[in-house]
């Protein structure tokens, strides 16, 4: 495993962006208060700055969530070891990483459980349920939280495109001082989550497959956690597993192929994404914006649509 050797430092984040994900799913599952909520989140951080050499146990931080949604966790766990499979492909020292990586993408999407690799219409109806938005409306600081580790996850595919081991060490730093500041204070001017394309560019031009396996993946957890800061609408643990396995379906990518199922909540190519509704709010910079900045910078949120800077938006 090269990330742990190679990038300890992000290795540690990336274990508590696990146990973020899993202890909000349980606490909603618990309880709808404000203040229970907040506390949640500060406990995260809290595992998130103790950076924890190894990662949580899913299944012991939320127990309830895991046995309810068992084949939505399994979806997670796959797609998650394709992110870190990915992670230390990069950071080792094989020559062929394109070769590598079609391979570990094939053998990704054989899986029953594989997110599919077909771009999804993330904007529109697959954040058109009736349950959508609940959760950044009810928590936004929670919400851009989680948003922030998506951030980071695709952030740090392009500081690994920049080069050698050691220069990634040289620049991740940067981009994990800057997600560290969404931390702190939380960026809840964004009203859609990062897209692959605009922290990740690099990345998302040279493996679009990829690319498109996460963004789907991280919308099917805002999904998720819609759907379970819903109650009113889902009351029972039997009514909300119902409509996320319903959910669930439309991101498989055995829904998509041999035989197309879903075609109706296709989006658009990954060539043709980038311009971006003004009701997305700020745009998050990308890696190599952040890794550019001279010391004591701070990078400016972009107007979706834009290619222009926003002054005083920056984190």
């Amino acid at each position: 495993m090269a990330l742990p050797r190679e990038l300890p430092r992000l290795f540690h984040e990336f274990n508590g962006i696990d146990f973020g994900h899993a202890h909000l799913g349980e606490t909603l599952l618990r309880t709808q208060d404000p203040a229970e909520l907040e506390m949640a989140r500060l406990e995260v951080l809290d595992f998130i700055f103790s950076a924890p050499p190894t990662a949580p146990d899913e299944e012991q931080v939320a127990p309830t969530l895991t046995r309810m949604i068992w084949e939505v966790q399994s979806a997670f766990n796959w797609a998650h070891s394709f992110h870190r499979s990915l992670y230390d492909l990069f950071a080792s020292d094989v020559k062929d990483k394109d070769a590598a990586y079609r391979t570990l993408l094939a053998d990704y999407l054989e899986k029953p459980e594989a997110v599919t690799s077909h771009p999804l219409d993330l904007h529109g109806k697959l954040w058109s349920f009736k349950e959508s938005k609940a959760f950044r409306e009810k928590a936004p600081k929670f919400n851009t939280q989680i948003w922030a580790y998506h951030w980071l996850q695709a952030s740090a595919y392009d500081v690994q495109l920049m080069g050698s081991a050691a220069k990634q060490r040289e620049l991740m730093p940067r981009v994990i001082e800057h997600y560290h500041g969404y931390l702190t204070e939380p960026p809840v001017e964004w009203q859609m989550m990062p897209m692959f394309h605009e922290a990740a560019p690099e990345f998302t031009k040279r493996f679009p497959e990829a690319a498109a396996v996460f963004d789907n993946l991280h919308m099917l957890h805002d999904n998720v956690d819609d759907v379970l800061s819903r109650p009113d609408l889902y009351p029972t643990n039997a009514a909300r597993r119902e409509v996320i396995l319903k959910i669930l379906a439309i991101y498989l990518h055995r829904s998509h192929d041999p035989e197309e199922r879903y075609r109706d909540f296709h989006g658009k190519g990954m060539e043709d994404i980038s311009g971006m509704s003004p009701g997305m709010g700020p745009r998050p910079p990308s890696a190599a914006e952040v890794v550019s900045l001279k010391a004591g910078g701070k990078p400016q949120a972009k107007p979706a649509g834009s290619g222009e800077t926003m002054p005083g938006m920056g984190h």
